[in-house]
């Protein structure tokens, strides 16, 4: 209900929504396997909410998916979530031999290869 009151502007709608609703969608997303379908549905919310947030309906209100990214000044939730995943594989590599992260990669690593011939 709140992105439907016009006494609040549309900048502080989206640092709401940032806070309360993005921050849930991509709670653990670093350790998410994904398919692209699900990245695609997580887009699709997003881009819905968006559009919601800042008053944009269908058919006179069309915007391109590009535009609206820029208009909200956000970037694509499957582009966070590859960067959440790149950051812990970087954080788990620099990580002590000792940690089960690291144990668990090299284990994986080491699988792979022998099952690889």
């Amino acid at each position: 209900k709140q992105w439907y009151q016009r006494r609040v502007r549309g900048d502080r709608k989206l640092k709401l929504y940032e806070a309360q609703v993005v921050s849930v969608l991509m709670y653990n997303s670093n350790s998410w396997a994904p398919t692209k379908a699900a990245l695609n549905k997580l887009d699709v919310t997003h881009r819905r909410h968006l559009r919601t947030i800042l008053n944009i309906k269908w058919p006179r209100g069309m915007i391109r998916n590009i535009t609206l990214y820029k208009r909200c000044n956000v970037e694509k939730l499957s582009d966070r979530v590859n960067t959440y995943r790149w950051r812990m594989l970087g954080h788990v590599l620099r990580s002590d031999e000792n940690t089960a992260a690291q144990q668990s990669l090299s284990f994986a690593v080491k699988a792979d290869s022998h099952f690889s011939g």
